[in-house]
């Protein structure tokens, strides 16, 4: 019986055993929450998914709920309430919202930003969400 060099690698790679179960992989555990600095006049904001885009400001709730609305297209989407959200330049971390887009099973897809909300919780963003509703497109019916 021959011993297994130290530096070879497994039959299986974990990430393609996981998504040949049709299992997510897991997320890092060190998220990156943090980004540029933003005027302190902001109260709503999303950082976006990658780490080097510069945070989105919007004038409202209704709007920063339009564009999640755009962003998830017809997928199902995750709420998830977050305390460690940082701009650079604050001493203290602000609690927000982190929004993902699910795929048909129910699993998490895509990451599609954490929301600052002037310190309000999932449920503001989530009746923002109902009011915004991007409509189905209508076609005409015959007359």
């Amino acid at each position: 019986m021959t011993a297994r060099p130290r530096n070879a690698r497994p039959w299986i790679e974990g990430a393609a055993l996981l998504a040949a179960h049709h299992r997510a992989i897991p997320a890092r555990r060190t998220l990156n929450r943090r980004s540029y600095p933003v005027s302190p006049d902001v109260r709503f904001a999303l950082l976006r998914a990658a780490p080097e885009a510069k945070p989105l400001a919007f004038p409202d709730l209704n709007a920063l709920a339009r564009h999640v609305q755009r962003e998830r297209g017809r997928q199902s989407i995750e709420l998830v309430d977050i305390e460690d959200l940082m701009f650079a330049g604050d001493a203290d971390m602000r609690a927000g919202v982190s929004v993902y887009a699910l795929d048909m099973g129910g699993d998490r897809d895509r990451l599609i930003g954490h929301c600052w909300i002037d310190g309000l919780g999932q449920d503001a963003l989530r009746r923002a969400l109902g009011r915004n509703q991007i409509g189905a497109h209508t076609t005409k019916a015959a007359a």
